[in-house]
């Protein structure tokens, strides 16, 4: 897993109590959307053995806000 992943996987995490990280913050941070980072982040975990370690409960919760976020209609 590269740096800009362990950052995405982070604030993924640190966001995830909260139902997932501000759009605001995901912009500013990474430069894309939320759709754009859930994505990303889904690919992260499915893909990188380091995000296998993570409590079952938390990764769970995280696909859960991914899932939402890719099927949410795109803001004109």
């Amino acid at each position: 897993m590269n740096t800009e992943e362990q950052a995405m996987l982070e604030l993924a995490r640190s966001w995830a109590p909260y139902g997932g990280a501000r759009p605001g913050d995901i912009l500013v941070q990474f430069g894309m959307s939320p759709a754009g980072f859930y994505a990303n982040i889904t690919r992260i975990l499915h893909t990188n053995a380091a995000a296998w370690n993570m409590p079952i409960a938390e990764r769970h919760r995280i696909e859960e806000i991914a899932a939402r976020y890719s099927t949410q209609p795109a803001s004109v």
